[in-house]
């Protein structure tokens, strides 16, 4: 016990989990309409969201029961975003998870405790965080051990104090989820009138994206420059898995010579074999390589192309190349046709759509608040220097 009146656990003898294992060692084809395959892009910011899931055969199922998804449990990514973790929901349940993700199965009596929902708060605080890139492996790409999330230090204060961190949490969750919704909405309603204005009978001009915009391409590795302020570097794995068209944050910052910069406001465009994903970047950022980025030479046509771009999605991938479509062309996609109507009729949709899109920056800016006072809740709670020092 600390001095806070914390005990101290290890992950893996932690009372109420019952096993920690990760998922399907290797899926064989998607077999769509059999068991769905929780990935660990799926996991993000202490949730689950998941639009086109994998599947695998009831067969790869059945093998492996060690990673069955119940509702309570935890689930974790191992590479990449070590630690990122979000509780199982009923929408999840019976599923299996890839290898890519670490599962906590929780006892009957753990689930009835909340524990899995303990824990995943837990793993989103500053120090376990900190823990499990401590602990992992590989430079490029992170990569967590089962072995070594099972030694993950977990904290067990005196009942009120826990119930009264977990219920803050969870009201923060609760505020940032409409929050959330606020923001896709007002996205929803931009999108309906773009669809809109399509549905009209216009007049088109003839263009391309390079007729509309500058096209530059991202970088393997920009020239670093320790006298320049740091800036973030966003690679396409964080575009594609924004799940709003705003992007405000990335997770690593470099030092870079200032000509690679793209300012607020570009449009990044990364690629996958199903599509193509746009993102307006709100903060300076370098691109990674097998991304663009798209700068509008007018300000008032950016929400116009914005929309353009992610309502062509599957259009747009052809411009892709390699064998997982995933880097792409600047010469192809500078060529590929726009849907340009008068200036008129862009600058009227810019009018709308501007503030629908900047109620959902705003709503997403508290949620960033929010998460730091998430993460002051665990102030002053870090694990004991001599850990680990047995199971508890």
């Amino acid at each position: 016990m600390d001095e806070q009146g914390c005990v101290w656990y290890r992950l893996g003898a932690l009372p109420g989990v019952a096993s920690i294992t990760y998922g399907v060692d290797r899926a064989g084809p998607n077999l769509k309409g059999e068991v769905p395959l929780l990935q660990a892009g799926h996991i993000s910011d202490g949730r689950i969201r998941v639009h086109q899931p994998a599947f695998i055969s009831q067969k790869e199922h059945a093998a492996c029961t060690r990673s069955w998804l119940h509702v309570g449990d935890v689930a974790i990514v191992l590479v990449g975003r070590v630690g990122d973790a979000a509780v199982v929901t009923p929408g999840e349940h019976d599923w299996n998870a890839a290898r890519s993700v670490g599962v906590v199965t929780c006892t009957e009596q753990g689930r009835h405790d909340g524990i899995g929902s303990w824990v995943s708060f837990w793993l989103r605080s500053p120090a376990a965080r900190a823990w499990c890139l401590e602990h992992s492996a590989g430079t490029a790409r992170a990569s967590l051990s089962v072995a070594a999330l099972r030694d993950l230090p977990v904290p067990m204060p005196p009942t009120a104090d826990r119930s009264r961190i977990h219920d803050l949490l969870r009201v923060i969750d609760e505020k940032k989820a409409v929050n959330e919704q606020i923001a896709e909405g007002a996205v929803k309603l931009a999108d309906a009138y773009f669809a809109d204005i399509l549905a009209t009978d216009l007049s088109w001009d003839r263009a391309t994206l390079a007729d509309v915009a500058k096209v530059s391409t991202g970088l393997a590795r920009p020239t670093r420059d320790d006298h320049s302020p740091a800036v973030g570097w966003v690679t396409s794995a964080e575009v594609l898995q924004s799940t709003s068209p705003h992007l405000d944050q990335v997770a690593r910052m470099i030092a870079a010579s200032p000509e690679h910069i793209v300012q607020p406001g570009t449009l990044l465009v990364a690629s996958t074999p199903g599509g193509v994903q746009t993102v307006e970047t709100l903060v300076p950022v370098i691109p990674s390589r097998g991304m663009l980025a798209v700068s509008p030479f007018y300000e008032s046509d950016r929400m116009w192309l914005l929309h353009d771009l992610r309502t062509r999605a599957s259009e747009l991938v052809l411009t892709a190349q390699g064998r997982q479509a995933r880097e792409l062309s600047r010469g192809i996609f500078e060529q590929a046709p726009v849907r340009w109507p008068d200036q008129a009729v862009r600058e009227s949709f810019g009018r709308l759509a501007g503030p629908l899109h900047e109620r959902a920056k705003l709503v997403t800016a508290e949620n960033r608040t929010l998460g730091s006072l998430a993460r002051a809740a665990w102030h002053g709670m870090t694990p004991p220097s001599d850990w680990p020092a047995g199971d508890s």
